[in-house]
């Protein structure tokens, strides 16, 4: 499964940080650093968990299947908001 951006969302970098804007609810969002690293990601296109990890694997020390469910709980975070959903 691969995720991808919404169109629901408009992001920007302020700062150092990246602010992301839905629409249609009206309400902003910041992301940590690592979040930032895997939304700019995303933002190159629509990416799988293990695209992902390998990103973050490769910038931060954090072993693979901590990565993989910290992804996880994040892209579920997003999914809920509208800013990020599943591709097939």
């Amino acid at each position: 499964m691969k995720y991808q951006l919404t169109s629901d969302q408009i992001s920007s970098k302020v700062a150092g940080e990246t602010v992301i804007l839905n629409h249609n609810k009206g309400a902003y969002y910041g992301l940590d650093e690592v979040g930032v690293l895997i939304w700019d990601t995303l933002e190159k296109g629509p990416q799988t968990i293990d695209e992902l990890c390998d990103v973050v694997v490769s910038e931060y020390d954090i072993d693979l299947d901590t990565c993989k469910n910290d992804v996880d709980t994040l892209l579920k975070d997003l999914i809920s908001e509208k800013l990020v959903e599943t591709v097939k």
